[in-house]
């Protein structure tokens, strides 16, 4: 009884001091009680070695796994082809390269305001390389006169010297410097080249006289030229092409003094003989620019490529 009223007042006077007390109690109880479940829990078996022959045999699924990835479908297979023709940078569509080509044109002169001259031709080209050619080339014109010469036979009462150009033929070497494609409709890939080239030969031109009456001749001048062209590829055989090409000579014409000929200052003026008028003919630098379209056909018809893409 005594005890009893003694804990009661130790209670009332310090309650913090029973609190302790019982704190310690019930960490005891917990720590109690974990023991227990770690003594009822079983322990963890310790991992064994394994040794090298107790090792599943896995050849079996792998084989299993290598035949189902080599198992590809027909949209797989055709796909798969499908990307191996697209190529980063493909080859070159067209090549030239030790095949002849013939093509025929026709042509308009562009600088000469009052003789206009047209012509007909062809190119027989032999490709030594896809780049570098030699060929031969032959023309013949049939010439016109323009209204503009007319005029100025009225306006200032002048009769023009004129030539007209009857055949040429030339020597020709050619150059292609660049190469490339573009979209036409959005729908087809042209391949075009273009074509530098110079060469050399010879042609003949007539005098056509003032007087339609007087007697004429033709000259033979050396020829050399150069021009530019483009190229586009149709089919494996054939192109079409446009070019500028100028051609230069030193041509003689008809004397203009032709119907007042003085040999001497004693003598009264004449007319001249044929041959006077040519030993008396005048020389002048001549260019005949000429605007040229042309199909080219290729032979072979068809070419092969040489090296892998």
């Amino acid at each position: 009884m005594k005890r009893l009223a003694f804990g009661l007042f130790l209670a009332l006077a310090n309650p913090g001091l029973v609190s302790a007390a019982e704190a310690p109690a019930a960490g005891a109880d917990e720590s109690a009680d974990e023991k227990a479940s770690e003594a009822e829990a079983p322990s963890a078996p310790e991992p064994a070695e394994t040794k090298a022959d107790e090792l599943p045999d896995l050849s079996d699924e792998a084989k299993e796994a290598g035949a189902q990835k080599e198992e590809v479908t027909p949209t797989a297979v055709a796909a798969k082809r499908s990307w191996e023709d697209i190529v980063v940078v493909p080859r070159k569509a067209f090549l030239k390269s030790h095949r002849l080509e013939i093509a025929p044109f026709t042509g308009i002169s562009i600088n000469d305001t009052l003789i206009r001259h047209y012509s007909m031709g062809g190119d027989l080209t032999f490709y030594l390389t896809d780049v570098f050619s030699i060929g031969l080339e032959g023309q013949y014109f049939i010439k016109q006169r323009t209204e503009r010469e007319s005029l100025v036979g009225f306006q200032y009462n002048r009769a023009s010297t004129l030539n007209k150009f009857k055949y040429s033929a030339s020597l020709v070497f050619g150059y292609v410097p660049a190469y490339g494609k573009f979209g036409l409709f959005n729908k087809y890939i042209v391949h075009w080249d273009v074509t530098v080239n110079a060469g050399i030969g010879v042609i003949q031109t007539e005098i056509l006289p003032v007087n339609p009456a007087d007697k004429t001749w033709t000259n033979f001048d050396i020829m050399p030229h150069v021009g530019i062209s483009t190229r586009m590829f149709v089919t494996d055989w054939l192109a079409l092409s446009i070019g500028l090409r100028d051609y230069m000579f030193l041509d003689k014409f008809e004397p203009l003094n032709r119907h007042e000929y003085q040999p001497d200052k004693n003598s009264p003026p004449r007319d001249m003989t044929l041959d006077e008028a040519k030993s008396n003919a005048s020389s002048s630098f001549t260019q005949n620019i000429m605007v040229l379209v042309s199909a080219g056909f290729y032979l072979p018809p068809s070419f092969s490529y040489k090296t892998p893409r």
